[in-house]
């Protein structure tokens, strides 16, 4: 099943870190954060990069927020 945004390349995803779930990837932190707020504690929001189409996302390269 698609997670919304699976074809974004970077953005805030929503995600569990144990066991891990990808949850979303979206480019606003409001959609990200109402995803998170849904889904419960255990999720989470982080700026980072994501491989489209897969559950891969990195955020430990980057801050909690975008570069301006």
């Amino acid at each position: 099943m698609p997670i919304p945004g699976e074809m974004l390349k970077s953005g805030w995803g929503v995600l569990r870190l144990k066991p891990w779930h990808l949850a979303g990837v979206f480019s606003s932190s409001v959609e990200a954060e109402s995803l998170a707020l849904a889904l419960g504690p255990a999720y989470t929001i982080k700026y980072g990069e994501h491989v489209p189409g897969s559950s891969e996302f990195d955020f430990a390269n980057s801050t909690t927020s975008p570069s301006v």
